[in-house]
């Protein structure tokens, strides 16, 4: 049974303004207070601190860890930023201490919920702002925006709702933004996906029936783009050939069908497809969510012993993001992708192991958390598994981005 003493907690990232991840939301379940110390424990035990030092955690914390130094000390200077309320301002021995921590080079950042807030910040006390996005775009004027900016402080926006409300946080220099719109169907967004996309889903129902290799050569024939990248990805270091492979053949052979649908699944988010080598977080986050949906399966007393639940896990995962990539309802999908009843299941309707395991990923990334923790005690993940899971998930997407996407899936 999970530690009733330990907090189930969840990451989210934060999009730099060309929509690469550039930090990690780090939020606690529960109303009640959580001690400094369950916190570092937490930290400690899903293996942090490597995936910290390149996605730095922001973290809303108390203003008494302030005083805790074997709390503060447990991260390095740039592997977190800790949010204070607007009423630390209000406090003296908050206010000295925040004077402190910045003197030896910690990141603080102060939660503006006000206008008023603005003229009150003392010079160099923070060197990042929390604002509600909506907020800042509707209630603050742009005039206080380009004090923020002149005081040299960088802005964090939270509760991104939309597409257009993130362009206008670019716009307005923001340096981190909320992600929660990415997994938002936008009916102003692009139009239909390319067709390249449909044949990854070809390629992928072909692979997932153990069709054919001739089968599956003929659609890389006929699309120079998938052809490219994966004679791309056989030919790195990664995969370790030997020589160089010049034919869809030897590639097939060399990958195998599991590494092949991995790279696939992965693939038909990629912009590369039509839209150049700009980031892309739906990808990052269909990769961290079916990573994720693995471990979990990995750390589950039901399905620890099965390594076929795992596999399954993972492609659930990735594919729970189809609908808003291709604009369809899952259903039309699945028409089209015939998959394993357990994992269509799950897909459609959240039946089964394996739509529990989706509706924790899913419910953590939305900070749902009365349903996340009744799922995880039911499927018997306990806190700290959970945590290692979503850190192991993020630091193997974070990796990942377009130009590298195939790479990076092997």
């Amino acid at each position: 049974m999970p530690d009733p003493d330990y907090p189930y907690s969840c990451f989210r990232p934060l999009l730099a303004a060309d929509k690469s991840w550039a930090a990690l939301d780090w939020s606690i379940a529960g109303s009640q207070p959580t001690d400094a110390s369950d916190l570092v424990r937490c930290f400690v035990d899903a293996g942090a601190a490597p995936l910290a030092s390149s996605l730095p955690l922001v973290l809303s914390i108390d203003p008494v860890w302030l005083t805790e130094n074997e709390f503060i000390d447990k991260f390095e200077v740039d592997q977190a930023i800790f949010v204070l309320s607007a009423a630390a301002l209000d406090d003296g021995p908050t206010v000295e201490a925040c004077r402190r921590w910045r003197k030896k080079g910690r990141h603080l950042a102060l939660q503006l919920d006000s206008p008023d807030l603005v003229k009150r910040i003392p010079p160099a006390l923070f060197d990042h702002l929390s604002l509600d996005a909506a907020f800042a775009r509707y209630q603050l004027p742009a005039f206080d925006l380009i004090l923020l900016e002149q005081a040299g402080c960088r802005k964090i926006a939270t509760g991104v709702g939309s597409a257009a409300l993130f362009e206008w946080l670019v716009d307005n220099r923001f340096d981190y933004a909320d992600s929660s719109f990415v997994t938002i169907n936008d009916p102003l967004g692009e139009g239909p996906p390319d067709l390249a996309r449909l044949s990854v889903l070809r390629l992928l129902n072909l692979v997932l029936q153990d069709a054919d290799s001739r089968d599956i050569e003929e659609i890389f024939r006929q699309e120079a783009r998938l052809s490219y990248n994966l004679l791309r990805l056989v030919n790195s270091v990664a995969v370790g050939a030997r020589t160089e492979i010049g034919s869809f053949h030897q590639a097939i052979a060399l990958l195998g069908r599991r590494q092949l649908q991995r790279w696939l699944q992965l693939l038909v988010y990629a912009d590369q497809l039509a839209h150049g080598n700009q980031p892309n977080p739906l990808l990052q986050l269909a990769a961290a969510r079916g990573r994720q949906m693995e471990l979990l399966a990995a750390a589950s007393a039901s399905t620890s012993d099965s390594p076929e639940v795992a596999d399954a896990a993972f492609i659930t995962g990735t594919f729970s993001l189809l609908d808003i990539l291709l604009k369809m309802p899952i259903g039309d999908i699945l028409e089209e992708l015939p998959l394993p009843s357990d994992i269509a299941d799950a897909l459609s309707s959240g039946k089964g192991v394996l739509g529990a395991l989706l509706a924790v990923v899913v419910a953590g990334e939305s900070r749902d958390w009365a349903p996340a923790k009744e799922l995880l005690v039911g499927l018997g993940i306990r806190a700290a598994d959970h945590a290692k899971a979503q850190v192991g998930a993020f630091y193997w997407a974070s990796r990942i981005n377009t130009a590298k996407s195939a790479h990076a899936a092997a």
